[in-house]
């Protein structure tokens, strides 16, 4: 593990250890519960049996004050040598030798049984934090432990990906250069455009695989989100030719942040709506004071609620992963994305940059 993956984890690895802690915890807890008012109520049983004991023994041998004494019909008694609770007191009786009329009665304050009972209650659950310290600190190793091999299992995945990217750079490089090569030698040929907007799009790929796998926690710069619209807009519209991109800018707004996270936010907007576009279709571009809309009259979708869902796609083009990514990137960057969107009418995106820095004006 490298970087800044040895100390902070994902969003999707920190909600897996997250809820696998909290399993750990509430079924331990749960357990701890149970055992502890299981031997609660043994030791109430061992104490009212004590009681019962003790009280027999004293209708035998009478002596001291340690329990009431008074007389009750036997007719009115159903159990003898029970132990019965009242509001004021428990008690129970006793046959009197010689008598066929009354029945002895022993009975303890409820205040006294009472005080017993919390005493009991008190040692059966004493120490309670400690243990609550204890089951979380056993929860929090056991999630570890079980997250342990998904998270070895996503780097490996993830590292497999970078060497993927990595190795794409030489021959994209050479690509670069061979058609800038082609490009002196025949001038701007329509077949070169094409070879170079191809190339553009691996390289598109490529960023929002980088982007996918790690945070954008670049370098801040300053810039004009007209101009970087305009230079990405001559790319999609010689992508998309059977499409308008219309930019509607009644000002201009100069953001400062990662340029190149924010770019990969507009670029798979852009894509989208532009692939999903009709012959003859419009995208525009608006911008009223903080709220950046991307609007096309494309083929819409079925089901925008599942739009950001990775690897969520409603055709056969693509990973499904470009939305996914626009709000990840947004999220990190602090920009709330809505989106809209009815089959056959087109789909709309509203990006909120209220919460971006303004680049501050060069004196």
């Amino acid at each position: 593990m490298s970087g800044d993956r040895g100390i902070c984890l994902k969003k999707y690895e920190l909600e897996s250890l997250l809820k696998s802690f909290f399993l750990f915890f509430l079924l331990m807890t749960a357990l701890y519960v149970l055992v502890a008012t299981l031997n609660y109520r043994d030791r109430q049983r061992q104490l009212e049996e004590r009681i019962l004991n003790e009280m027999r023994i004293y209708s035998f041998h009478p002596i001291g004050k340690k329990f009431d004494v008074d007389f009750e019909l036997k007719k009115r008694v159903k159990d003898l040598v029970h132990l019965y609770k009242g509001n004021e007191s428990v008690y129970s009786y006793f046959e009197i030798p010689g008598s066929k009329k009354y029945l002895l009665q022993l009975s303890l304050p409820t205040s006294r049984y009472d005080a017993m009972l919390d005493r009991i209650r008190q040692e059966s659950f004493s120490g309670w934090a400690l243990y609550l310290i204890l089951i979380a600190s056993v929860s929090f190793l056991l999630a570890i432990y079980t997250l342990y091999p998904f998270k070895k299992a996503l780097q490996l995945n993830e590292e497999f990906v970078r060497d993927i990217l990595h190795d794409l750079n030489t021959p994209l490089s050479s690509l670069r250069i061979n058609l800038n090569i082609l490009k002196k030698r025949h001038g701007e040929e329509r077949c070169l455009r094409r070879m170079f907007s191809a190339l553009e799009t691996i390289h598109a790929f490529q960023s929002n695989l980088r982007a996918f796998l790690s945070r954008q926690e670049g370098q801040k710069e300053p810039f004009s989100l007209r101009e970087l619209l305009r230079e990405r807009l001559e790319y999609f519209r010689e992508l998309y030719p059977q499409v308008n991109f219309v930019i509607d800018f009644p000002n201009d707004l100069k953001l400062e942040c990662n340029k190149e996270a924010f770019l990969r936010i507009v670029e798979n907007l852009l894509s989208n709506a532009g692939k999903y576009n009709v012959p003859g279709g419009e995208v525009r571009i608006s911008l009223r004071g903080k709220e950046l809309k991307i609007e096309d009259t494309g083929v819409g979708m079925r089901h925008p609620e599942r739009a950001f869902d990775r690897y969520y796609k409603e055709g056969e083009r693509g990973l499904g992963l470009g939305l996914h990514i626009v709000r990840k990137l947004a999220k990190e960057l602090g920009i709330g994305v809505t989106l809209n969107s009815r089959v056959n009418e087109g789909t709309t995106v509203v990006l909120d940059l209220k919460d971006l820095p303004i680049a501050a004006k060069k004196t």
